[in-house]
C-alpha cells in the first residue's frame, strides 16, 4: 500500500511540474534577456498627447538690464516676452534654456562672466515657462553657490517650473524632474558640453550635469523607469557655427539608440537644422540648436532664433511615440538704436516696421523680414516631417 502511495505521490509531482513549465514557459537553461533601455510599462491603455513650445537661449546682457538699473526704477522685465506669451503660456509644455544664470544676492554681470537680475526668472514664470535648462557654460559664472542661490529662488518661487542639468544637493542629482501631462509621464534631462574653464567643486561633483555618455546613458536608464517618453535638453555645438558638428551628429544618434523622443539644442547662439532620426525602434525629433530668443547682440543672425513647436502622441499600448504639427517658427530679439525696448517676436509678428527702427538697422547691417526669411530657409532647408514657417 506504501509502495502504491509513492508512485501515485511522484506522477502527482510529475505532473504538476509540467503544469508550471507550461503554464510560464520555464526552461532550465534559458538566458536572461536583458535590454540596454527599459522603458516604463504604463498601466494606461490608448493614447494621449501633449503640445510642446521651446525656445532657445536667454542671454541677459547688461543692455537688457542698464536702463532701469540706471534709473532706479524696480525691475520689470515681462512686456520682454508679450509678443511670444500667446505661444508659451497655451504650451502644455514650454521650455526656454536658460543661458546665464540670475543668482541673488550677487552684482549684476555682464559679458563674460554673466549674472542678471531675479526679475528675469519672474518674467519667464510670467511668459509661461515651465521648463527651464539650467546647465550652460555660463551656470558656474557666480560659483556653485550663485547657482545654488538661483536654484533656490526658482524653488522658493516658483516651484511649478521644473529645472534640468542642475543640482542643490547630492540628493536632488537622483531626483529625476517628470511632468505629468495628459496623462502621459514625461522625463526631462539636461547637459552641457563645458563650464568655460571653471571645473566642478571637489564637494559637489553632482552640481551641474556634463555630456558623458556612460551619464547619460545611467540616466536614461533610471529616467526611463518612471517616465513614458524623454525629453533630452543639450547645450552643444560651436557657438555661431550653423552646421552640425560631427559630435553634435553622433550624440544625436546615441541618444536615439537610448530612446530619446525629442533632444532641444543650444549654445550656438545661432540657428542650425532640425531634423526627425528615424530607425526600427525610435524616432527623434532633433533641434539641433535654436539659437538666442533674447541677447542684446548685434548682428542679424545674433538676432534670429528659432521656437520648436509640435504636438507628441503617446500610444500606452504599444509604447510608440508619433508627432504632428512639427514647425522651426523663426523668432526675432527687438530692440531700439537707444538699446531700450527690448522684445521677442516670432515671424508673425515682426514686419519691416519694427526692422526699420531696430538697432541692428541702425548699425547699417539688414535685419528686413525678406532678409531674416531668407536667412532661415538657406539654414533649415527642407527637413522631412518638419514645417519651416517663414510668414
Amino acid at each position: 500500500m506504501k509502495k502504491s502511495l509513492v508512485i501515485i505521490f511522484s506522477i502527482l509531482l510529475v505532473i504538476n511540474i509540467g503544469l508550471f513549465y507550461y503554464l510560464y514557459g520555464y526552461e532550465e537553461n534559458e538566458p536572461a534577456k536583458t535590454e540596454t533601455i527599459v522603458k516604463k510599462t504604463s498601466n494606461k491603455t490608448g493614447s494621449s498627447s501633449f503640445s510642446f513650445v521651446g525656445v532657445g537661449d536667454n542671454l541677459i546682457h547688461a543692455a537688457i538690464w542698464y536702463e532701469q538699473n540706471s534709473q532706479g526704477l524696480p525691475f520689470d522685465f515681462t512686456d520682454i516676452y508679450e509678443y511670444t506669451n500667446p505661444y508659451t503660456q497655451n504650451a502644455d509644455l514650454a521650455f526656454i534654456n536658460g543661458e546665464t544664470i540670475c543668482a541673488p544676492g550677487y552684482e549684476l554681470s555682464h559679458y563674460p562672466v554673466f549674472n542678471g537680475p531675479t526679475e528675469i526668472l519672474d518674467a519667464v514664470h510670467s511668459a509661461g515657462f515651465d521648463w527651464m535648462a539650467l546647465s550652460s557654460n555660463h551656470s558656474m559664472d557666480m560659483s556653485s553657490d550663485g547657482l545654488i542661490a538661483e536654484i533656490n529662488y526658482l524653488k522658493e518661487n516658483y516651484p511649478d517650473i521644473l529645472w534640468t542639468g542642475s543640482h542643490d544637493t547630492k540628493e536632488d542629482a537622483s531626483n529625476y524632474r517628470v511632468k505629468e501631462i495628459n496623462g502621459i509621464k514625461v522625463g526631462l534631462l539636461g547637459y552641457t558640453y563645458g563650464l568655460n574653464g571653471y571645473n566642478l567643486p571637489e564637494d559637489k561633483p553632482w552640481l551641474i550635469d556634463l555630456i558623458d555618455k556612460d551619464k547619460i546613458k545611467q540616466d536614461m536608464e533610471e529616467i526611463s523607469k518612471i517616465s513614458d517618453v524623454q525629453i533630452v535638453s543639450m547645450h552643444w555645438g560651436q557657438e555661431y557655427n550653423t552646421s552640425i558638428t560631427e559630435e553634435q551628429d553622433q550624440l544625436a544618434n546615441y541618444l536615439n539608440e537610448l530612446g530619446v523622443e525629442v533632444i532641444i539644442g543650444h549654445h550656438p547662439h545661432v540657428i542650425e537644422p532640425a531634423e526627425i532620426i528615424s530607425t526600427e525602434n525610435q524616432d527623434t525629433l532633433v533641434y539641433y540648436s535654436l539659437g538666442n530668443f533674447l541677447s542684446a547682440q548685434d548682428s542679424a543672425e545674433g538676432m534670429v532664433g528659432g521656437m520648436a513647436s509640435f504636438t507628441l502622441n503617446y500610444n500606452f499600448d504599444t509604447q510608440k511615440t508619433t508627432f504632428d504639427d512639427v514647425k522651426f517658427i523663426p523668432t526675432i530679439t527687438y530692440y531700439d538704436s537707444s538699446y531700450y525696448n527690448f522684445k521677442t517676436m516670432t515671424i508673425h509678428e515682426y514686419n519691416d516696421e519694427f526692422a526699420a527702427s531696430h538697432c541692428v538697422t541702425a548699425n547699417g547691417i539688414d535685419i528686413s523680414k525678406a532678409w531674416v526669411q531668407n536667412y532661415v530657409q538657406s539654414i533649415m532647408q527642407n527637413p522631412k516631417g518638419i514645417e519651416i514657417v517663414l510668414e
